[in-house]
């Protein structure tokens, strides 16, 4: 709190130098990077402060294991959990953001797709997400998210959250599934019950919306979490919340 506060009297200060006409135009232009500069270290401050006070949080949803949607570090010590519906428009929004920290981060941390479908107000969600889960059933991670990535890419692209009457098996033709198989794995109750299980554990961890996508460290205690990012956020909030996780 003392770094925060000499740092906003500093940009106080300087704000008020501004207001005076005789500066030249160098020492404005330094003026103007100095003030930029201090402006970021006051936001990591902000952020290591925000991370610090969230460090404390135990992730309350269910233990991650090998029969996850899973990509990314094969074993990892952080993990990021995105709790996600395909019919809403927030997840449709921010899956090219986790596509490209997907890639950027694939060799450090592991990522993790969990089905939330609001039934309530998105009633193609939950055979949406029966889908998603039929490609990893039938095709292992690979196949899930080469589907995740062809169902969420084409909407975004399309600038929808819908898809067409023979969209989910157009997508898993695309993808390399075998269609019968596809067929009698989104005809199983067993898929039903690991969409509504997925659903159940996303309350348990407090999530109220989608998409929810929290960062966490594995300790001996379980997961802490670093921060739970909620809704469409800029590529910039999951880098920060991701390098505070492995630099722990």
């Amino acid at each position: 709190m003392q770094r925060m506060s000499r740092l906003s009297h500093q940009l106080k200060n300087l704000f008020n130098h501004i207001k005076h006409p005789h500066l030249t135009t160098p020492a404005a232009v330094l003026l103007g990077a100095f003030i930029i500069g201090a402006s970021i270290i006051g936001y990591g401050f902000i952020m290591r402060d925000t991370g610090a006070k969230e460090s404390s949080t135990m992730f309350t949803g269910r233990s991650i294991d090998e029969k996850e949607i899973l990509e990314g570090k094969a074993k990892s010590k952080v993990f990021v959990v995105e709790y996600s519906d395909p019919e809403c428009p927030f997840c449709v929004t921010v899956h090219p953001t986790l596509k490209q920290l997907r890639n950027e981060y694939a060799d450090k941390i592991t990522f993790v797709y969990r089905h939330y479908p609001l039934t309530q107000i998105h009633p193609r969600a939950f055979d949406e997400s029966k889908a998603i889960e039929c490609a990893n059933t039938l095709g292992g991670n690979k196949k899930a998210f080469e589907y995740i990535d062809a169902l969420y890419g084409y909407k975004s692209n399309q600038q929808t959250t819908q898809l067409a009457a023979n969209g989910k098996e157009d997508i898993a033709k695309n993808v390399g599934l075998e269609m019968s198989a596809f067929t009698a794995c989104m005809n199983s109750q067993a898929t039903s019950d690991t969409i509504n299980a997925s659903i159940n554990d996303g309350i348990v961890a407090g999530v109220t919306g989608t998409p929810s996508t929290f960062i966490l460290v594995k300790t001996r205690k379980g997961y802490e979490v670093v921060s739970m990012v909620d809704g469409a956020r800029p590529a910039a909030y999951f880098k920060a919340a991701i390098e505070e996780a492995l630099s722990r």
